[in-house]
């Protein structure tokens, strides 16, 4: 998923009204899949994972089994033959409990606070990615907006320079109005450059937001 907002070589003729912006939904599930910040506290996660089971394996208690079977002389062969538990063996068994338990314990409880802890500052990022790509895409929709308006604004603008230059052709005007319709005209035309240079720029801020552009 990508978002098309590029600008086109004359900012002017570009048709920023008709553009079709992409669902706010995609844009926060991509956001919360892709988004470095949150991907690096999956990272995080999975690690103090390991490490709470590492905690975990040292609360177990170790067993060991010992057997060794006696055999007359250095052929191990004939020992191999025997039967096991029946005659000329050793067996033992141990089992071992780790002595300081409740440090053990400790350890682990805070293995699992910390994995919480991550969680929940995982979350709070979450809901800041969010609340930016809702911003960046309630910006855009809004510059969407003025740019639409401002068009409309500069063909007035033009409407009106061409009706002063006709009537000046008729003697019913000056040059003093044909100027000044004219930089009406060229202060529509910056103004709504501005515009679009500024919804380009939010459209790619955006994507950023979303995660989009770090694929």
């Amino acid at each position: 998923m990508s978002i098309d907002i590029v600008p086109g070589d004359d900012l002017q003729l570009s048709n920023i009204a008709t553009e079709q912006l992409p669902d706010l939904n995609n844009l926060l599930e991509s956001a919360i899949k892709n988004h470095p910040e949150l991907v690096i506290y999956n990272y995080k996660i999975d690690v103090l994972n390991v490490d709470k089971k590492l905690k975990f394996q040292d609360l177990l208690p170790t067993v060991n089994f010992r057997y060794n079977q006696l055999g007359k002389g250095y052929d191990m062969r004939k020992t191999f033959i025997n039967p096991l538990f029946e005659n000329n063996y050793q067996y033992g068994l141990s089992v071992g409990i780790p002595l300081r338990l409740s440090q053990g314990r400790g350890e682990y409880r805070k293995a699992k606070l910390k994995i919480t802890e991550t969680q929940l500052q995982q979350r709070q990022k979450q809901l800041q990615v969010e609340n930016k790509v809702k911003s960046y895409f309630n910006e855009l929709l809004t510059l969407k907006s003025q740019v639409a308006l401002q068009e409309k604004a500069l063909i007035n603008y033009q409407a009106l320079q061409r009706g002063e230059e006709i009537r000046f052709q008729a003697g019913e005007s000056s040059l003093f109005l044909i100027n000044a319709r004219e930089n009406k005209t060229l202060e529509a035309l910056q103004k709504l450059q501005e515009l679009k240079a500024k919804y380009y720029k939010t459209g790619n801020t955006l994507q950023w937001a979303a995660g989009l552009m770090i694929q």
